[in-house]
């Protein structure tokens, strides 16, 4: 892990980006409707049929596929996802009655399940009232791209942070108006009375956590000010934001300061630190967080004691994205 002379603790240098940087699946609901049976259509295995298993997997072999249905499985979330599975490159509009052939269900049941789609904001239809995908597809692909490859990209960074530093570290994206751990790797050292336990996936609020500053800084001011008139703003440690104006004032300082402070916000007796983690175009992608004991560190005493060390991963982590 780098080390470099700063002799600015009241703003931390953080990472920049370096340089450098299916087919269809629908199956038909015969006779047997069960999960383990799935085919849809596709190309690659000879047969022009591929296989969806009960998990929403798409595959070639037959070997994949669930044994059996134990009732754990919803046929109806199955259709929906089958439907979008069968668009493609190739296949960029489909009608209902093209739908309904390649699923082998009547018109009025695909369409239903075309018209739910729709209202959610997966599918919409052009002129001529064929259905195609909308952005909202590609951002839930993206958004596990991206994280998947943060996570990796990220985890031996962190555990050499808290090798060396014997605290909790995490790793966390913005997914709507909460923050979404990527990874969270627990220190051993006093923090075992106020660490909340959190595992990957959990989710925090966005206003009174370090990382959630940091992320929030990262949106357009658009999308930040469509975000804070949605977000209600509830207590939670003894020190938490609960006005908007106040939370405004807040990240304009973590955007001057480069960081961002949980200061007892979220629990009592937690305090952290976080630094952004950008992607190749330069966009704040995710947030790094260290939390320590309120009791051993004070507000003021984080920065100077974590800042640099913190900002070296973050941009360790940055520069091995962009490769």
């Amino acid at each position: 892990m780098r080390r470099s002379e700063s002799n600015d603790t009241g703003r931390v240098r953080y990472g920049r980006p370096g340089k450098g940087e299916n087919t269809g699946s629908v199956f038909p609901l015969g006779e047997e409707a069960d999960l383990d049976k799935l085919i849809v259509g596709g190309k690659g295995n000879g047969s022009g049929r591929v296989y969806l298993d009960g998990a929403g997997r798409v595959s070639e072999d037959r070997s994949s596929r669930v044994p059996d249905n134990d009732g754990r499985y919803s046929l109806s979330l199955g259709h929906g996802l089958a439907i979008l599975a069968s668009f493609s490159a190739e296949r960029s509009t489909l009608g209902i009655a093209d739908l309904a052939s390649v699923l082998s269900m009547s018109r009025s049941t695909t369409h239903r399940y075309a018209a739910t789609l729709a209202q959610l904001g997966y599918l919409e239809q052009n002129s001529s009232r064929r259905y195609r995908l909308t952005p909202r597809c590609a951002d839930v692909g993206l958004a596990a791209l991206g994280s998947m490859s943060l996570r990796e990209c990220a985890r031996p960074y962190l555990s050499e942070l808290r090798r060396e530093t014997g605290w909790t570290v995490s790793l966390a994206i913005l997914d709507d108006s909460e923050v979404m751990l990527v990874e969270r790797l627990r220190g051993w050292r006093g923090l075992h009375e106020i660490d909340l336990r959190l595992g990957s996936s959990a989710r925090l609020p966005v206003y009174c956590t370090a990382m959630g500053k940091v992320l929030l800084t990262g949106l357009p001011e658009s999308d930040l000010r469509e975000l804070l008139v949605a977000l209600t703003l509830k207590r939670h440690g003894p020190n938490c934001i609960t006005g908007k104006r106040a939370l405004r004032a807040e990240l304009e300082q973590v955007r001057e300061r480069g960081f961002g402070i949980d200061n007892e916000e979220l629990i009592d007796g937690l305090r952290s630190i976080a630094l952004p983690v950008f992607d190749a175009r330069g966009k704040v992608l995710g947030a790094l967080d260290l939390a320590v004991p309120g009791a051993l560190f004070e507000r003021h005493e984080l920065a100077p004691e974590f800042g640099q060390l913190l900002g070296e991963v973050a941009e360790d982590i940055t520069e091995e994205l962009a490769r």
